[in-house]
């Protein structure tokens, strides 16, 4: 369970995806590719291809791969991504800024307005009932993560280039990656990449 609620912890403070400096600043979880190997395909180029923590998974692509395996490796980098998207289960922000359990006045039969209650009312130390409920329903979601980070994903392929950012290789059918297991993700493999 430590595991689960680290990752949830981890994913749940990147920040959204953004454009910035005509970059796409990417969070995700990312792989690092350890061999590339030419399949022989009619008219494509399909190559078999292995990352830590992934099942092993074949690529169609019109580029032409660096072909690399550890006894012979390559001086560029190569990731296979799974982008942090809202599939995932995170909260939305709505509910990490407290907006979500905010009532609508707007509704308000009387009309009038309360102010929230005071931080020493709301702090968790003088209900701990509530914090059961919030430690439990953390739980719940880091599961919940854990279950859909086991699943089969569309990864995108990326290549490292000269100034440390990465650039998309493009792919003729979706690249669907699998997790070997939960312990596989560690927290360095969970970033922000900027891609061209």
């Amino acid at each position: 369970m430590d595991l689960a609620l680290n990752l949830y912890s981890l994913l749940e403070n990147l920040k959204a995806p953004r454009f910035a400096d005509r970059r796409l600043h990417l969070p995700c979880i990312a792989f690092r590719v350890t061999a590339v190997k030419r399949r022989r395909a009619q008219d494509q180029e399909v190559y078999e291809a292995k990352a830590d923590g992934l099942h092993d998974l074949l690529i169609t692509t019109k580029d032409k791969l660096i072909q690399f395996s550890p006894p012979r490796p390559t001086m560029h980098t190569f990731l296979l991504v799974r982008p942090c998207n809202r599939y995932l289960d995170l909260p939305d922000f709505a509910e990490l800024s407290g907006l979500a359990e905010l009532p609508d006045d707007t509704q308000s039969k009387e009309g009038s307005w309360s102010a929230p209650g005071s931080p020493l009312q709301d702090s968790p130390g003088r209900f701990p009932e509530a914090q059961e409920s919030v430690d439990s329903k953390l739980s719940d979601r880091a599961l919940r993560l854990t279950a859909r980070l086991t699943q089969p994903f569309g990864a995108f392929l990326l290549a490292q280039q000269r100034g440390g950012e990465y650039k998309r290789i493009a792919s003729d059918h979706d690249i669907i990656a699998r997790v070997n297991n939960l312990s596989s993700i560690i927290p360095d493999m969970v970033k922000t990449l900027e891609i061209l």
